[in-house]
């Protein structure tokens, strides 16, 4: 087997493990700058207006209600809670408590999605 043939698989092995190394090292190179802490950027939308929110506790054969600012209404079937960091809040964790929202109720007049404002928004809103 002449010299040529046997080099060219050990050079193509030295190839791969070099680009594998560069790509390595530029995804670490610019992991820094994708894990800093990003303000949380939430888009509210101007027409949702503002309220303190009660959620009732859940129980079994009942409907899901709330409260908005002393008016009960229903509780849509695709409720999204967003909390001050713009996560999904369990509407379970957050039963009985009183907050401060913005909201959107459905075409039904059920409460659809809520944003838990937080002491900036709350200040800016007023």
């Amino acid at each position: 087997m002449p010299a040529n043939r046997a080099a060219r698989p050990a050079l193509f092995v030295v190839a791969r493990a070099t680009l594998l190394a560069v790509s390595l090292a530029l995804c670490t190179a610019l992991l820094p700058v994708t894990a800093h802490a990003q303000p949380v950027m939430r888009v509210i939308p101007a027409d949702a207006a503002k309220a303190k929110l009660v959620l009732a506790a859940q129980s079994p054969g009942a409907p899901q209600t709330a409260t908005l600012d002393g008016k009960t209404v229903g509780v849509a079937p695709g409720l999204r809670l967003f909390g001050t960091d713009n996560q999904l809040l369990p509407i379970g964790a957050v039963a009985g408590q009183k907050l401060p929202v913005r909201f959107k109720l459905d075409l039904y007049g059920q409460l659809l999605t809520a944003w838990v404002l937080s002491e900036q928004e709350q200040k800016a809103a007023q």
